[in-house]
């Protein structure tokens, strides 16, 4: 199956520690990085993922941002780094900035003259994704060890150069599963064990009567375990060494095989087949 490009807008928010109690909120342009001792400048980026369905496989998260203006002093690499708490473009400032994780970060680079920059976000992406961090975004910041290595980056320009997320992502290749279960029957209904169906997409049982006397037989579903109903309300007769095939009707958590002997007195066997898709 081709590959899905979800392309998320971006909260933005600059701190700086010249003006540590200066909430910035939206700005055009944001300055990013070390401008003397006093001044250092950094960003937050905040973004959903929600659009990404389950069960898929994230090949590649980049973030692009354009730099409108470089200052002439020392390169250095600017990093983003996965945040540990959140925040609001309306009320961070430097003085109340959420914490970051120094050892979870994307891609490094140094900016060193204008243009767009892409810097690879996808292992914190995937932490998000498989719920092994929480999605607080992430801060951008650069070494801060040399004066005069700060950049301003255009944040809500217009729409070509606004800093974006580009996530690639494609479902994840369907699994078959194969479960097989027998059991004996006689004038009473009888239950194959219950089977958990609220994670595949979908689910077929085949039954076989392996015995020399016909059975009846229905699949029942169920929302907890414990109460069970007729699923379509209908048995089916199976002769002996004939298959039938039958499938749920509503969607529910549980599911189960119920059979019995057709006529008083006899007793039988039947074998299923469960066979599912995740």
């Amino acid at each position: 199956m081709a590959a899905s490009v979800m392309n998320s807008q971006v909260e933005v928010a600059q701190i700086s520690s010249g003006e540590p109690s200066k909430i910035f909120g939206d700005c055009i342009t944001m300055y990013l990085g070390r401008k003397n001792t006093s001044t250092f400048y950094r960003m937050l980026f905040k973004f959903s993922i929600s659009n990404i369905p389950n069960h898929c496989i994230i090949s590649n998260a980049l973030l692009k941002i354009y730099v409108q203006h470089v200052s002439r002093g020392n390169t250095s690499l600017y990093t983003p780094f996965a945040l540990t708490q959140d925040w609001s473009v309306q009320a961070v400032n430097w003085m109340n900035q959420p914490i970051f994780d120094p050892t979870l970060s994307g891609e490094s680079k140094a900016m060193s003259s204008g243009g767009f920059y892409t810097f690879n976000i996808t292992d914190l992406v995937l932490r998000w994704y498989n719920h092994q961090i929480p999605n607080y975004g992430f801060i951008m910041k650069n070494e801060e060890l040399k004066d005069m290595t700060y950049n301003q980056i255009v944040t809500l320009n217009n729409p070509v150069s606004a800093p974006v997320i580009e996530v690639t992502y494609k479902p994840l290749p369907t699994r078959f599963i194969e479960d097989i279960e027998e059991i004996d029957t006689d004038d009473t209904w009888r239950y194959s064990g219950v089977a958990d169906v609220s994670y595949v997409k979908t689910l077929t049982c085949h039954i076989e009567n392996i015995g020399d006397t016909p059975v009846m037989a229905k699949f029942e579903s169920s929302p907890d375990d414990i109460h069970f109903t007729c699923d379509g309300c209908s048995s089916k007769i199976i002769q002996p060494h004939e298959m039938v095939w039958a499938t749920p009707y509503a969607f529910a958590r549980c599911g189960r095989i119920a059979v019995k002997n057709v006529n008083p007195g006899e007793t039988s066997r039947i074998k299923i087949w469960y066979q599912a898709q995740e």
